[in-house]
């Protein structure tokens, strides 16, 4: 193997390793998941994984976000939440190799993953009790986080769900401006904050323009600048 190949692998394992689900596993069994897995690469909105497909891979975001969506008959969408470097997608029903019926992954913007043979995957999970235990809180988790999401669109306005959304997003997509100010830094059009709401572009556009002309929230270049965080608080405390 030449050196430069030997970094690459290297540097391939240690991002491995720093998967949260993966932390616990021995080196060997991470350099067999290494050693099956390729890298591949999507562009912004490009599908992923498709529901109600069976799928001979899992995929574990390298780079980039991933969003999980919800596609119901009528057209209307739901994302469901958004994966980060670190993540697995498609966990909720890995071991049936697909998600959901009525869900897909697609790209946020340029992704790279880790795709990996979903039998070579299950192996390691179940040869292994601390990933087990790993992998079944994060389900937990993301179900929960699901249920949440539903009840908001259920209960909630849509300027209250956008108020939640933002203060949650700032937390895991932090960023500060150059004058000192919280931002997301994740780039959304005002249709994927819809998906993210449950509601339309219209009605996410029409509560951006008041919040701009109020000074809470304003939209730059793509990025969700908060400007009165306190107000913020204040909208989306239900």
């Amino acid at each position: 193997m030449s050196l430069n190949s030997s970094i690459q692998t290297d540097r391939r394992l240690w991002v491995l390793r720093n998967f949260d689900i993966f932390k616990s596993l021995r080196d060997q069994d991470l350099e067999e998941l290494l050693r099956a897995s390729r890298i591949v690469s999507f562009g912004r909105n490009d599908h992923i994984c498709m529901a109600g497909v069976q799928h001979t891979h899992a995929y574990l975001v390298k780079e980039g976000n991933v969003r999980i969506v919800h596609n119901h008959s009528t057209g209307k969408r739901l994302t469901l939440g958004i994966l980060k470097p670190g993540e697995l997608i498609g966990d909720i029903d890995l071991f049936h190799n697909e998600l959901p019926l009525g869900e897909s992954a697609e790209a946020i913007g340029d992704v790279q993953l880790y795709a990996v043979p979903v039998d070579i995957l299950k192996r390691t999970i179940m040869n292994s009790p601390e990933v087990t235990i790993r992998l079944s809180k994060l389900i937990g988790d993301r179900r929960s986080d699901v249920v949440n999401l539903i009840q908001d669109v259920l209960f909630l306005t849509v300027p209250q769900r956008l108020a939640k959304l933002f203060i949650r997003l700032s937390a895991e997509f932090p960023g500060t401006t150059k004058n000192g100010r919280d931002f997301v830094n994740l780039k959304l059009t005002h249709a994927e904050l819809a998906d993210l709401v449950g509601s339309n572009r219209e009605a996410v556009s029409a509560t951006l323009s008041k919040w701009k002309q109020a000074g809470i929230v304003e939209i730059i270049k793509g990025f969700a600048v908060i400007k009165d965080p306190a107000k913020l608080a204040d909208l989306g405390q239900v």
